[in-house]
């Protein structure tokens, strides 16, 4: 205690300089619990535990709005500069927002309650920080990339014979109407069956770029298997810039190969599935496999409800 009474200025120094490593994470594409989590959740703590020295004490209900207002207002800040300097974009804004407010807010509420011990006890716990901040940077260096596998179905009212025809030739996929798409996550427009030198391939057309995608496996009537030659722009940032190079958007989302398998399931209905295997180098994988499960999943069934809407009357 008597350290932060010698040097009143202290707390703010140590949020200004975790500020600055924050957004050098995000400037080197080190995107991790450290990045998501633990410099946030430290902020946040410090500033809590720095109220407590400058304000009147409140009832806990006051305290917990204040809190989640504060946090809110913090996020807005930090998140409004990375996106004037160009570091990110509003989509990853928007998508890290949910899992940063809750922890961030307790966090704070926990300066608040531990400062208030450290008062009455005359100790100093902020040497935790030294060990927590570090700690969760070296569990980032051994983490392993999401691996998953995403499979999406829809039933259609027709024989299956005339959905390989249409995976055999060439198909232009509806307008999307799910937001993130809209606004720049990529999907695919049409996809159209290329044969050359005895390959077969798909030239697929997104929102963002121009893929082709090499046939590994070829079952007449049942199944096609591929994948990337190069892999796809996983989005295009909405920004207030034509362009910007946040580091996730590069070297961080890979399609392993995707899968399209047909089967006739009786009464002229035809059963379609879309697989897609790909790896995603973000963590905490446990948050961001929960996006990345559910926009593959989203943009799989634009697929397939693109082609079901061709047979229904």
């Amino acid at each position: 205690m008597n350290l932060l009474k010698k040097h009143p200025y202290l707390l703010t120094t140590l949020v200004v300089l975790l500020v600055i490593i924050w957004f050098v994470l995000i400037e080197k594409g080190e995107y991790g619990a450290a990045l998501f989590f633990a410099i946030p959740s430290t902020i946040t703590f410090l500033i809590g535990y720095d109220r407590k020295y400058t304000d009147a004490p409140n009832s806990k209900l006051k305290s917990g709005l204040y809190a989640f207002l504060k946090v809110n207002a913090i996020i807005l800040m930090l998140s409004g500069l990375l996106i004037a300097i160009g570091l990110e974009g509003f989509i990853c804004v928007i998508m890290a927002y949910p899992f940063l407010v809750i922890p961030m807010t307790i966090s704070y509420m926990l300066g608040l309650f531990i400062a208030n011990a450290d008062k009455s006890t005359q100790r100093n716990s902020l040497i935790f920080l030294v060990i927590f901040n570090p700690t969760t940077y070296i569990y980032d260096s051994y983490t392993v990339p999401i691996q998953e596998e995403v499979t999406s179905e829809v039933i259609i009212n027709t024989y299956k014979d005339a959905i390989w025809n249409d995976l055999s030739t060439e198909i232009t996929f509806t307008n999307t109407t799910n937001r993130l798409f809209k606004e720049g996550i990529s999907y695919p427009k049409s996809i159209a069956l290329k044969k050359k030198n005895n390959e077969l391939n798909y030239n697929c057309i997104t929102n963002n770029d121009t893929i082709v995608l090499e046939i590994t496996e070829f079952k007449n009537n049942k199944s096609i298997t591929f994948k990337p030659k190069e892999q796809t722009i996983p989005m295009r940032e909405l920004s207030p810039y034509n362009s910007i190079d946040a580091k996730h958007l590069h070297n961080y989302f890979f399609v392993h190969f995707g899968k399209i398998q047909l089967e006739d399931i009786g009464n002229n209905l035809t059963k379609i599935k879309a697989t897609t295997s790909y790896s995603y180098k973000i963590a905490p994988k446990w948050y961001w496999k929960l996006w990345s499960n559910y926009i593959i999943d989203q943009m799989q069934l634009h697929v397939l409800n693109s082609i079901k809407s061709k047979y229904v009357n």
